[in-house]
């Protein structure tokens, strides 16, 4: 191991142990905490993700809406996660789940970098796989919500709906 993955070990372990201990509920409140710099990587129906600068690690925050229906959507993809970790052949092409604070929905994963796309006939034949195989649907699988380690596994980084 490196001296700049030690780095980033620590760091994503240091990082992690203040969220756990301070439960940032904003945006702003995790700014305020010293886990490093916040980089905006994406915003999507329900939720905005950031990078934790320095580290391996995505947080995503719920947006403001009136009704609850961003953070039913994060424990939505909680649940769907948890269901799908019984399962030996998907574990490895699950996200692992950090930090997740059920009344806030703000959760902390792993970050993947965007990767090329598939085509949407096989998107199709993915989520009629997992819901025949698991019971499990998903349905909200399109390119965006799919990654891939350096490995060449797929990584399914968006559950909800």
């Amino acid at each position: 191991m490196t001296s700049r993955e030690k780095n980033r070990a620590y760091r994503t372990r240091r990082a992690l142990r203040i969220i756990r201990r301070a439960q940032p509920k904003t945006v702003e409140d995790a700014r305020d905490l010293p886990i490093g710099g916040l980089t905006f990587v994406d915003e999507g129906a329900f939720r905005k993700a950031y990078r934790i600068r320095g580290t391996n690690l995505l947080i995503k925050f719920p947006l403001n809406r009136l009704d609850d229906v961003c953070k039913i959507h994060t424990r939505m993809e909680v649940k769907k996660i948890r269901a799908l970790r019984e399962f030996p052949v998907i574990r490895k092409h699950i996200p692992p789940v950090y930090y997740f604070h059920s009344r806030d929905g703000v959760m902390v994963t792993r970050y993947y970098p965007k990767s090329k796309g598939l085509m949407g006939a096989t998107h199709q034949l993915i989520s009629d796989m997992i819901k025949g195989f698991c019971g499990v649907i998903l349905g909200d699988l399109c390119s965006d919500n799919l990654r891939t380690k350096p490995y060449g596994n797929l990584i399914f980084i968006d559950l909800g709906y």
